[in-house]
């Protein structure tokens, strides 16, 4: 059992491999490929969501595409962590100046 458990890992983990950026971070070709791997996990994630909306999948494949778009979720999450990263380095901080509003800050009597 513990063989599959490790051919499992391995087959994950060369499925996940495709979208870790192996340029050096301070390299033009580092965006070039985040871009390209940013894109297609943004895309991807969008396709998973869609497929899940038109509700006429199985229990199962349900399942599976939930487990999908987390997993999408997070690469996106690593990429995200990664341009910040490089952004860093070359002294680029992002401020973020728009408040978020819950819908419970919003007072509606006038």
């Amino acid at each position: 059992m513990k063989n599959t458990l490790d051919l499992n890992l391995v087959e994950e983990f060369s499925n996940l491999e495709y979208f870790v950026v192996k340029a050096p971070v301070s390299s033009q070709e580092f965006w070039k490929e985040w871009q390209e791997k940013y894109s297609r996990a943004f895309i991807s994630r969008i396709a998973v969501k869609k497929l899940l909306k038109t509700r006429k999948l199985g229990y199962e494949e349900i399942k599976r595409y939930r487990a999908l778009l987390e997993v999408y979720e997070e690469v996106v999450f690593y990429l995200e962590n990664l341009k910040k990263l490089a952004l860093n380095l070359r002294g680029v901080f992002e401020v973020n100046e728009s408040p978020e509003f819950d819908d419970e800050d919003i007072d509606f009597d006038l």
